[in-house]
């Protein structure tokens, strides 16, 4: 199994797109090792990032410590953009999950890109249309679906970019994810095992059974 097929939220640049030729020609950047933090909440937006190489969690933090992962997002992906384009405070935090290599945009690198192909601008709009979307869904997941419903639609979302319908995961991940206890995520992982619906192992769970896993987040 890969590593690569952790892919939570499909918030990437199309691959084909005029922009990605643009940014992946850039030669100038920054290293992020696995743990380091790109940015953080509340720290002032002078860039928004493209995500080169690597894997990048994105995260809040409440007054008392606590972390809950909004999103984790692989090559392709932009991310800091909101605060960027608004100006204000950032509201979430960034950290590489592995190595990572991230292109820094500025305003000034970021009107030259528009000014030499306008349709770049289209394929950013996309972008934050995305990320609203994945924010409401997870808002719907939290307010309307029970946490074994929430815990079924991630397992389903996370392994549904993977050929062998396995994810490399820790309890601890899926609860920041879902929004609920790795207490009640190991209650409900280990009922799905014991059902035949699920397989665990050592930081990883296959999907045996996705049509009755989805029963569960209907």
């Amino acid at each position: 199994m890969s590593n690569n097929i952790l892919h939570y939220v499909n918030n990437n640049l199309d691959s084909h797109s005029e922009l990605i030729r643009v940014l992946d020609s850039i030669s100038e950047v920054r290293v992020f090792d696995k743990g380091e933090v790109i940015y953080n909440q509340g720290d002032n937006p002078d860039f928004f990032y493209y995500l080169k190489k690597g894997k990048v969690k994105i995260y809040i933090t409440s007054e008392g410590g606590g972390e809950k992962t909004i999103s984790v997002i692989g090559k392709n992906a932009i991310l800091g953009e909101a605060s960027f384009f608004d100006n204000q405070p950032r509201m979430t935090s960034a950290r590489a999950t592995v190595r990572c290599e991230l292109v820094s945009i500025n305003g000034a690198l970021l009107t030259d890109i528009i000014r030499k192909n306008p349709r770049n601008a289209m394929e950013l709009l996309k972008l934050q249309a995305q990320t609203i979307r994945m924010l409401s869904a997870q808002v719907d997941n939290i307010t309307f679906v029970n946490a074994t419903g929430r815990i079924a639609q991630f397992l389903l979302n996370a392994t549904s970019v993977s050929e062998n319908n396995s994810v490399y995961v820790t309890h601890e991940e899926i609860a920041s994810f879902v929004g609920t206890s790795r207490v009640t995520v190991s209650k409900i992982i280990s009922r799905l095992s014991a059902e035949g619906i699920v397989k665990t192992g050592y930081k990883f769970i296959s999907v045996l059974d996705r049509k009755r896993l989805a029963e569960f987040g209907e």
